[in-house]
């Protein structure tokens, strides 16, 4: 395997753990747990906080499946997983605009959804490493 795209499957497993962890610990387990005027701090750190690592996994994702048509499994996975990052965002800006309380329990599965095809994504890739000739 080369370099470059070792360097990218590596830089690439660490922003998805760090954006998984993320996904589990603050929104999954915390955030039911906040109080309500707390909603738009959390929202706005966490838009700042992981945008750099989600623009970047998008981006070295798209190099990564130029050098190997077998990780365009894992940009599939990773976009995927962005469609249900965007319905997370755009519920929990409902709760700060609305104050809706009935929608936690979509809110964790589209957490724990994300999660998962994150950690799927991760081993694909990890195996990939550990396989790739």
């Amino acid at each position: 395997m080369e370099f470059s795209l070792y360097a990218l499957i590596i830089t690439n497993l660490v922003c998805s753990s760090i954006y998984t962890s993320y996904i589990f610990c603050a929104q999954i387990i915390i955030f039911p747990l906040m109080n309500e005027k707390y909603y738009a701090d959390h929202l706005d750190r966490s838009t700042k906080a992981y945008t750099l690592f989600l623009v970047t996994e998008f981006i070295t994702s798209v190099i990564m499946t130029i050098y190997d048509d077998v990780l365009i499994i894992p940009m599939i996975l990773l976009l995927i997983a962005y469609i249900f990052m965007i319905l997370m965002y755009r519920l929990e800006d409902l709760f700060i605009s609305h104050i809706i309380n009935d929608d936690y329990d979509k809110f964790r599965v589209y957490g724990w959804v994300v999660c998962g095809l994150c950690f799927i994504r991760w081993c694909f890739l990890y195996l990939y490493v550990l396989f790739a000739d």
